[in-house]
């Protein structure tokens, strides 16, 4: 019994994070799945995969309907809690999983209800089938399919991220984060898209801006004017943030916010700038 959900657990985690948005969640539910698949006879059970698959779906789906008042009044804009790695050891596995784990997706499936981002992810980012979703959903194959078709309706009328090659992505980022700490604005105006929008997180607990900043010049005066509120001396570490280039900055230690980007060829089309603290307590400090 523990051998299979131990074979299973990383995909679980990765439904569960990208349905819920938050590793603490995603964390309790795989933990209740684990504690659910320990009550079952496993005699009795087709294919382990497939049962815990569906039930972290379950799971999810009542999560995110019982925290639905509490996202309704969550503060300005809402970004997901970031999944951050080091750079040098991302390399492929980030890459492939960069698409499903990017700021842009997770935020498109936070517009769906919860059965229709179940519907969406198993479908999109897990290529399942549709009887196979239909079944996990309780859902009929025909109302799944719609909800797809919805979902990509939707994602379709979003501008395309164009991401530069990897190489070339994470210069464009330290150039990015270089300008914002010197507040060099032309080089900032150099490095937005004409149509680049901000969106910055903090939960109502920290400084941010309440709502998405849109065009390049006030993007760009955004982040030299919020250079007066920082101490001198904030530490930079560039990250691997949602599969993207990315960094965390730290104030005395401690992190203070971490962002990442989406391109339009080599220019920056979407900032995402998380500083809700309870979304950083995962977050490795710099050094």
């Amino acid at each position: 019994m523990v051998e299979a959900f131990t074979a299973h657990r990383s995909l679980l985690f990765g439904i569960a994070y990208r349905m819920l948005g938050t590793v603490a969640d995603a964390e309790d539910i795989v933990q209740e799945a684990y504690v659910r698949w320990q009550a079952q006879d496993a005699t009795a059970i087709d294919s382990a995969k497939a049962w815990l698959i569906a039930t972290t779906t379950r799971l999810c789906i009542d999560r995110l309907r019982s925290a639905r008042h509490q996202r309704e009044t969550y503060i300005g804009t809402w970004l997901p809690e970031p999944l951050v790695s080091d750079r040098a050891t991302s390399g492929r596995d980030a890459a492939e999983l960069a698409d499903s784990l990017s700021m842009a997706f997770m935020m498109m499936l936070d517009a769906l209800s919860p059965v229709e981002r179940a519907v969406f992810l198993l479908r999109q980012a897990f290529d399942y089938d549709y009887a196979e979703i239909s079944r996990i959903v309780g859902r009929s194959e025909a109302a799944c399919r719609q909800i797809v078709s919805r979902a990509k309706r939707s994602l379709n009328q979003r501008p395309k991220s164009a991401a530069p090659a990897p190489a070339k992505a994470e210069q464009l980022v330290d150039r990015f984060l270089a300008a914002t700490a010197t507040g060099e604005l032309p080089e900032l105006l150099a490095l937005l898209s004409d149509d680049v929008v901000l969106y910055s997180d903090g939960g109502g607990q920290v400084r941010a801006a309440g709502r998405p900043i849109v065009n390049a010049d006030r993007v760009a005066r955004f982040f030299v004017g919020i250079r007066r509120f920082y101490t001198p001396g904030a530490e930079t570490r560039p990250l691997v943030v949602n599969g993207r280039p990315g960094a965390v900055i730290c104030r005395d230690g401690l992190p203070d916010r971490v962002i990442t980007v989406d391109f339009a060829g080599e220019r920056i089309s979407a900032i995402y700038l998380v500083r809700n603290p309870a979304k950083l307590t995962r977050v490795p400090p710099a050094g």
